[in-house]
């Protein structure tokens, strides 16, 4: 007999099972960047296996990029001319 937790909606349909996968949150890091160059951030544990996830918050960052790595994430600044606030949740899904 298999453990665990299964969720059943009103019409008997499997919401949640026991092979689900949720998000879990890690970490919320802020800072900022400076025009023209990047951010190295380190996570204890991260790694690029496709369980980590990245979000940033700040939608008028048009010009900064993310870069998940092994124990780290590193944001890039491609603006010439203009420092970027970041606000970056880290998950693991």
């Amino acid at each position: 007999m298999a453990y665990g937790l299964r969720v059943w909606d009103a019409n008997g349909n499997i919401r949640l099972d026991t092979a689900d996968r949720e998000c879990r949150f890690v970490a919320f890091y802020t800072g900022a960047v400076a025009a023209g160059s990047a951010v190295t951030v380190p996570v204890s544990g991260m790694s690029t296996d496709g369980t980590w996830g990245l979000n940033e918050l700040g939608t008028e960052n048009f010009d900064v990029s993310l870069s998940l790595l092994s124990g780290e994430f590193r944001l890039t600044n491609s603006s010439n001319y203009q420092t970027h606030p970041y606000k970056v949740q880290v998950f693991r899904i």
